[in-house]
């Protein structure tokens, strides 16, 4: 059945707000000076990629599932705009960008916590006008990402890490003074899928080979 002018109006309003990710530099990469950073919808673009072609060998994960989460995981940010871990030290006057770059990624749990709230009622904002089923279906499909709970989030949380570290390893390429020691080891502490593990030394592989 046709949907009614207010739906599609409604539909518009989303895709012009979710257009905004394609304009919206990835914080993190803005941090530690990359020259021309990528924005949120070509991460999440190359993330589901990643999803639809790595994740239906697995077959405990159902593949269309997971490019959903991917598509949808970074979604509210197109209000929210890009948070890290690295806000709060960062927002100080003496802040070291050296050594804390070669440290782990940690949210602090209040941080976190305010993250998660802010994109939640970012996301709910966003899709409140939408028709029922399309606004249940991004809401529940992001909620799932942010749970871990699914093994389809469970595997798209580990691809975020593995095409994160892809794009430090392709930015130090360019710019070799880079510091991307935080990514990598974050990279190894979270992916834990066995044929994940293999791809990460496959792209290690290629990368030192140029």
């Amino acid at each position: 059945m046709p949907r009614s002018d207010a739906d599609l109006d409604a539909l518009a309003g989303l895709f012009r707000l979710a257009g905004r990710l394609k304009t919206l530099k990835r914080q993190g990469w803005i941090d530690r000076g990359v020259d021309q950073p990528e924005s949120v919808a070509d991460h999440s673009w190359r993330l589901a990629l990643m999803a639809a072609t790595i994740a239906g060998s697995d077959p405990g994960v159902d593949a269309s599932r997971a490019v959903l989460l991917a598509l949808v995981h970074d979604l509210p940010e197109a209000v929210t705009g890009d948070v890290t871990p690295f806000d709060d030290q960062l927002s100080r006057d003496d802040a070291d960008r050296s050594n804390l770059f070669h440290s782990l990624p940690e949210y602090s749990q209040t941080a976190e916590q305010s993250k998660t709230q802010a994109e939640r009622e970012a996301l709910r904002a966003m899709t409140k006008d939408l028709p029922e089923e399309i606004a249940t279906m991004l809401v529940e499909a992001w909620e799932e990402y942010e749970s871990g709970a699914t093994a389809e989030a469970q595997f798209v949380r580990q691809l975020d890490k593995l095409e994160t570290w892809l794009q430090a390893l392709e930015y130090q390429q360019i710019q070799p003074e880079l510091i991307i020691e935080s990514f990598r080891k974050g990279t190894k502490r979270d992916i834990q899928d066995p044929e994940l593990v293999r791809l990460l030394d496959c792209l290690a592989s290629r990368s030192q080979s140029g």
